[in-house]
């Protein structure tokens, strides 16, 4: 819940500064299909628990979850295994390294919300072939969403496929060191399928006000278990903005997830959950504007959960 007064002029407010980060960074090339996109697009959107809506921007735009769907990958496999085997496999520590380096991999990838900690979750999700894997997953992301235009977004995984040599290293590396069985290629066609589910702002703060509702949807359903909500929510304060995650929580003040289509994910528990859309990124792979417009969000709408009310 938000407090009402003044409430969207405050938003426009933080809105309108944002802008002078337009044209600040640029987007991800290294996945060819990302680059296709308006550079300085632009959607805002928060939804609370009680279910009131907040939209600025390009609302039509869908975009690919890229590594936000991260947090669904540790969800589904905490759901399918417990937390004691997932945690066996990866760990829970932030990393300096980026996001898809080989280095923190020893017997387990540092944590669950980098490439390798991802792929092994991945791993983890049960069904009886990548297919099923994968429609386990769609349909997940769909009821969180609270929308069945939630899409796989075959060009995305296309383009890709073909670039992923990084990531298919590292999926070879971790099987090698035993963290999973399942072949390599079945692995990493889910982790990429994943990250290529096609959504739109407002679908995605629907998706989060799940995790800041204590697991609970707009019906009162409990979708996931508070238990599970703290685990991500806390692995996304520590690990979320890859290697600039401890700045972003000390400024900012709440658990989020970017993801390199230039979406960010931030989830204020028991208030509500808020996506910034904006394709230039940083060196580290965050939307330049979008983590900016949350720290000035934070401050207009006092929502660092350090502070005392």
């Amino acid at each position: 819940m938000l407090k009402e007064d003044n409430i969207i002029e405050k938003i426009e407010k933080a809105i309108r500064v944002s802008e002078k980060y337009i044209g600040e960074g640029e987007v991800a090339t290294y996945i060819p299909e990302l680059a296709n996109v308006d550079p300085d697009g632009f959607a805002l959107s928060i939804v609370t628990v009680d279910g009131k809506v907040y939209e600025f921007g390009d609302l039509d735009t869908v975009f690919s979850m890229q590594s936000i769907s991260k947090i669904i990958s540790l969800t589904m496999a905490l759901l399918d295994n417990g937390k004691e085997l997932v945690f066996s496999k990866v760990g829970t520590e932030p990393t300096p390294y980026k996001f898809n380096s080989l280095i923190p991999i020893d017997d387990r990838a540092s944590n669950p919300l980098i490439n390798a900690g991802a792929i092994t979750t991945a791993s983890l999700i049960k069904g009886d072939d990548v297919d099923d894997r994968f429609d386990r997953v769609l349909t997940f992301v769909q009821k969180l969403a609270e929308s069945e235009e939630v899409n796989f977004l075959y060009k995305v995984y296309n383009s890709e496929m073909k670039t992923t040599d990084v990531n298919r290293a590292i999926t070879y590396y971790l099987k090698s060191k035993g963290i999973f069985e399942k072949p390599v290629e079945e692995v990493l066609d889910l982790y990429i399928r994943d990250c290529s589910i096609g959504i739109k702002a407002t679908e995605l703060a629907r998706l989060g006000s799940v995790f800041a509702n204590g697991g609970k949807n707009s019906k009162g359903e409990q979708l996931i278990s508070e238990d599970i909500v703290r685990i991500v929510l806390s692995q996304m304060a520590s690990c979320g903005m890859y290697e600039e995650s401890g700045r972003f929580l000390m400024e900012v003040g709440f658990p989020a997830k970017s993801g390199v289509s230039g979406a960010i994910l931030g989830i204020v528990p028991g208030r509500c959950a808020i996506v910034t859309y904006s394709p230039r990124l940083d060196e580290s792979g965050n939307s330049i504007r979008g983590k900016h417009l949350l720290d000035l969000l934070s401050d207009e709408i006092r929502l660092n959960i350090f502070l005392h009310e």
